[in-house]
């Protein structure tokens, strides 16, 4: 009985101890976050090509969503309907 309360303590002790060694997940490279490189800033363009809006014309996002797919699919052909 003596000899298993040893033996027992003795293997729950290494197991403890086995936690507090330096395996390679806890002395991996981390990323260094202040050595993060800037971008250029944000250019505005000097000229804004926009076309003028027209009245009462028909909004592109109002059509069918259907019609929206087979155009973005296919080009802005739409398929003969089937009979």
């Amino acid at each position: 009985m003596k000899r298993k309360m040893i033996l027992t303590s003795a293997l729950f002790a290494c197991a403890a101890l086995a936690g507090c060694g330096s395996t390679g997940i806890l002395d991996r490279q981390r990323p260094d976050e202040f050595a993060v490189t800037r971008s250029k800033p944000i250019e505005v363009p000097t000229t804004f090509a926009l076309p003028a809006p027209t009245p009462n014309a028909p909004r592109p996002q109002d059509g069918d969503i259907k019609e929206q797919v087979i155009d973005a699919l296919f080009g802005g052909a739409t398929p003969a309907p089937r009979p």
